[in-house]
């Protein structure tokens, strides 16, 4: 057997200027870290000659790849070149499905990091990027982007850019210490609303040349994010938190609704920066302490969500054979 471990991730500044429309043209950049919770994807044989697949509370059993019905699952299988090998196949996530923790990426990461090791062949984590851009993108359809995929598969707190399914993690430059002290501002709170990304993605890339020096303005977020964690000050860091918040909800496509709105408010009423996470209205709210707000204070504030404890992780997807 043979088993893929991928974190999930958290996005801080930048997000969307990867979506490929805006990134192919103008070029994208994201900062964003990975963290303690994952999407597990075990492999092994199966003698019964057939698939085997569990997924989402769901038990499948598909005669072939093409007969698999989960989108992700199958298209994974025939790109990797195992549709002819019978396989037991199982995905299992830490955190619910469509929650905009970028866990479709990091699917895509753990699927091809394991179904490649199953096979015995060895891959750069740069062609495992590849192909998991070629099959959220081509192979899929729909608008989407570069950045879950890629961060999920490297992992860390990462400034990375995109253009033309291209990417480079850019130096930092910033002191442990300062981004000790950053990480530790963070909290997580899950409000149970699922919703896709790609139709909300899709509107907006229908609509990109109408809202350009937005998308100018959120990738100079993560740039002035940067720029204030090299200073130390990890306030006005924590401040681009909400600023790329607050971007997102003047573009089109389903960033707002009286939810977003109303938490916005709560928000600000206690003083902190929030964030909801992912292409469009997602499960989680990230929230980010400035000096003075104690965690007991927030965690009572949003009593009615779920508190989520976390940690960041440096690592990216890891492969194991038991």
């Amino acid at each position: 057997m043979v088993v893929a471990k991928t974190p999930l991730r958290i996005p801080l500044a930048g997000g969307l200027s990867d979506l490929k429309e805006y990134a192919n043209s103008h070029g994208g950049l994201t900062l964003s870290a990975t963290i303690d919770k994952y999407i597990y994807v075990a492999v092994k044989d199966n003698y019964a000659k057939d698939y085997e697949l569990h997924y989402l509370n769901t038990h499948e059993k598909a005669a072939s790849a093409e007969a698999i019905r989960h989108n992700h699952i199958r298209e994974a299988i025939k790109m990797s070149g195992m549709e002819r090998v019978a396989l037991d196949l199982s995905i299992m996530n830490d955190m619910p499905h469509e929650g905009g923790l970028g866990s479709s990426g990091a699917l895509s990461s753990a699927l091809f990091s394991a179904l490649y090791a199953f096979k015995g062949q060895s891959v750069s984590d740069e062609r495992i990027i590849k192909d998991a851009s070629a099959l959220e993108m081509d192979v899929l359809e729909g608008a989407s982007g570069y950045h879950d995929h890629t961060i999920t598969h490297l992992g860390g707190l990462r400034l990375i850019s995109y253009r033309n399914a291209e990417h480079e993690s850019l130096p930092l430059g910033v002191r442990d210490e300062t981004l000790t002290k950053f990480k530790s501002r963070f909290m997580l709170f899950y409000s149970g609303f699922h919703a896709k990304t790609k139709p909300s993605l899709a509107l907006l890339a229908e609509n990109l040349h109408a809202v350009l020096p937005e998308m100018e303005a959120i990738k100079a977020n993560a740039l002035n994010m940067v720029e204030a964690l090299r200073a130390d000050d990890i306030f006005a860091a924590g401040a681009c938190v909400q600023r790329q918040q607050d971007f997102k909800q003047k573009l089109p496509g389903y960033f707002e609704n009286e939810f977003v709105i109303e938490t916005m408010r709560r928000a600000r009423r206690l003083g902190v920066y929030a964030q909801i996470p992912g292409g469009k209205i997602g499960s989680f709210l990230i929230v980010f302490r400035p000096k003075g707000v104690k965690r007991k204070k927030v965690i009572k504030h949003f009593g009615d969500l779920q508190h989520v404890p976390f940690s960041f992780v440096p690592e990216g997807t890891k492969t194991v054979s038991l």
